[in-house]
């Protein structure tokens, strides 16, 4: 059940600390911004919408280099890369560089942050075909155990110390899990070109179009689940005056239920037929959590409805992944997992957005935003549902070649 490879569990660790310096600058950044720096919440969800674009073309280029290069090399370049980006930006905030500067930046930390992810999936898509979907719960369990701890460790730091110190503590995850790729991760790592083989055909609307649109739906169903990130921390500590140690409990509870519950929920949902089962019923969790969050005010409160909103992304993430995994080949993992990653991150970027605005649109009372995004997750539901008979169709006729990928 657990006969996971070894190089599985090498991206599982990768995961957990990455993300737990990922997770440390995520709830804190638009805090720093809004409350230190005065900056309105207009121009925080507009860094967002900018940051947004540049991780979709961030996953994109990852996922197409790791079918070209390598997974290594991909890996390589993006944690190097973080390890600059996060010592610049805490120098920036240390010494109180001016808000243009550090918005500049928080852009193209993001885009090397989450660079090397498709590359990451991808290892496991290729070293964990008898066992997929255990091996993805795996990940995304390492990746959240991260988040429970980054956050948590995050809130400390920038109540003790200052924010700064949130992004060095990223600079030296960032540097843990460079030296560990180096050392453990199979595969070449020095730049070669790829020959004309190599270069495989991407999605193509005709043949692929119930696939595109599913992508869609993700992405919608992502950005409306990315609102349990920044728009809630911004919600909480801007209108009802929570402290940095209970924002940064409240990303911890998120990371402890997804180690919790992750690989039960998964399996209990793999013997429904249907792809878009379990993606459904995330969406129907995260409409209920909203509308919890419509009238909750107290840490307490919050807490539930961080679970529950939990649960409707355990629900969306490894499904989401499969769907992409069994349509993808040995030569285009890396490019699928690429979709996958843009469209996952891309939609935490833009609830970074529509979040501020949300509440600036009902401003009068910035809790009816939640019911809003209640709404429109029940919609992407039944979206889902309506495309659920064409992407059933598609796999049947051209996903046979992977079923052994399903365990």
């Amino acid at each position: 059940m657990m006969r996971l490879s070894r190089q599985v569990w090498v991206v599982f660790v990768l995961g957990m600390l990455n993300s737990l310096g990922w997770g440390a600058t995520v709830p804190f950044l638009a805090v720093y911004l809004e409350v230190e720096r005065n900056v309105p919440l207009s121009i925080i969800g507009l860094v967002y919408l900018v940051t947004g674009f540049l991780t979709l073309v961030s996953q994109l280029l990852g996922g197409r280099l790791t079918d070209l290069l390598g997974s290594k090399t991909v890996l390589l370049f993006g944690y190097g890369s973080s390890i600059v980006t996060s010592i610049i930006l805490g120098l920036t905030i240390e010494f109180r560089a001016s808000v243009e500067i550090i918005i500049l930046l928080y852009p193209v930390f993001s885009f090397v942050r989450t660079f090397s992810q498709p590359a990451a999936f991808a290892i496991v898509a290729g070293e964990n075909a008898s066992n997929l979907r255990t091996g993805f719960s795996m990940i995304s369990i390492g990746g959240n155990l991260g988040w429970a701890i980054g956050p948590a460790l995050g809130g400390i730091l920038a109540q003790v110390y200052d924010y700064s110190a949130v992004f060095l503590l990223s600079a030296v995850s960032a540097v843990i899990v460079l030296l560990i790729t180096l050392l453990m991760v199979e595969g070449r790592h020095a730049l070669k070109l790829p020959n004309a083989k190599q270069v495989k055909t991407l999605l193509n609307w005709m043949e692929d179009r119930n696939l595109i649109i599913f992508l869609a739906l993700t992405l919608a169903a992502f950005t409306l689940i990315g609102f349990e990130t920044t728009p809630l921390s911004l919600y909480v500590a801007g209108f009802l005056n929570f402290s940095n140690e209970e924002i940064g409990f409240l990303f911890a509870t998120n990371g402890i239920v997804i180690v919790i519950l992750q690989l039960p929920l998964t399996r209990f949902f793999a013997r429904f037929r249907a792809l878009v089962t379990p993606i459904v019923a995330s969406t129907v969790a995260t409409a209920i959590a909203f509308f919890l969050a419509s009238i909750s005010t107290t840490f307490p409160e919050m807490e539930v409805v961080t679970i529950i909103v939990t649960l409707g992304e355990i629900l969306v993430t490894v499904p989401a992944q499969m769907v992409l995994s069994l349509f993808s080949r040995s030569g285009n993992r890396g490019t699928y997992q690429g979709y996958y990653s843009a469209v996952t991150n891309s939609g935490y970027s833009l609830s970074a957005f529509f979040g501020p605005v949300s509440f600036s649109l009902f401003f009068f009372r910035p809790s009816l935003a939640w019911i809003l995004v209640g709404a429109l997750s029940l919609t992407v539901g039944l979206g889902f549902l309506m495309l659920s008979p064409g992407l059933q169709k598609d796999y049947e006729k051209k996903g046979r070649h992977n079923e052994e990928l399903v365990d």
